[in-house]
């Protein structure tokens, strides 16, 4: 009769809201960790596979691949692969997103980190008053997010973000190369047209910025004109210019590299981009 020895590695550690697993493997990684039939893994994985070797080795693991994204409303999965045997696997839950990632409605917001700043991955696209979609048109907003005057963009960000400014995109046209490049690195590949109308992709969105052209709602100097969507894109900025009735903004165009900045009125309709309030 054969007799079996093995040591018992299997732990689960709950690190920051994300399990951590070490294990056993059998010779060959080739299917139940533990041939006695008892559970080496905490009871937080899932194991798959079969094995008839005898001697033991620790995991040669590949690395934690998201399968499953997690949301606001639901957890997520990984999933690693034993290199030695790859029909025999593990899984783990990701906790579901919170905080600054949601906004309490079931929306999660991507962000992407640019010289030390967290920013949303979008344009905001949270109803409230003084905002609006580009020609009164929901199919604008799920696509370019809203356009807001000044003081609704000062607290239409949801809880956790709060609205860019200008100092900040400044920081970020500097690392994007300055403001003469800039807007090349920052703007989509795609979804950009000159004023003909023709495709002009002039991005490269080197930072995963995706920036996309909402156009403005001109409500100060021609009584609530939507223009420029396709061609041109305008964030507006926290910060209020010395006149005290204008606020700087930050544009892109299809046909130039560079991110502009100019003042505009308080009242005028611009997108937002939001940045994690850490």
């Amino acid at each position: 009769m054969n007799f079996f020895t093995f040591t018992k590695l299997g732990r689960t550690l709950l690190l920051a809201g994300v399990v951590a697993v070490s294990a056993v493997c059998w010779a060959g990684c080739g299917g139940d960790d533990n041939p006695s039939g008892g559970d080496n893994n905490g009871g937080n994985t899932n194991n798959s596979g079969n094995n008839n070797g005898n001697a033991t080795h620790t995991h040669d693991w590949g690395d934690w691949v998201v399968t499953t994204p997690a949301t606001c409303d639901a957890d997520g999965v990984e999933t690693r692969t034993c290199k030695l045997d790859a029909s025999h696997k593990e899984t783990r839950a990701i906790p579901k997103l919170t905080g600054a990632a949601c906004n309490g409605g079931g929306d999660s917001y991507e962000f992407v980190e640019i010289g030390g700043l967290k920013w949303m991955k979008k344009n905001l696209n949270v109803e409230t008053a003084d905002s609006w979609c580009y020609d009164d048109d929901p199919a604008n907003c799920a696509t370019y997010g809203r356009l807001y005057t000044w003081e609704a963009a000062k607290t239409a960000c949801p809880s956790g973000w709060r609205l860019s400014t200008r100092d900040e995109w400044r920081a970020l046209a500097t690392t994007a190369g300055g403001i003469d490049l800039a807007a090349t690195k920052l703007k989509t590949i795609d979804g950009w047209y000159d004023s003909q109308g023709n495709s002009s992709n002039y991005g490269t969105d080197d930072y995963n910025f995706s920036a996309m052209p909402g156009g403005y709602n001109n409500v100060f100097g021609a009584g609530g004109v939507f223009s420029y969507i396709g061609y041109s894109g305008s964030w507006i900025t926290a910060t209020e210019a010395d006149d005290g009735v204008s606020v700087y903004v930050r544009v892109m165009t299809s046909n130039s590299p560079k991110l502009y900045e100019y003042k505009r009125s308080k009242i005028d309709g611009n997108s937002v981009r939001c940045v994690m309030d850490e």
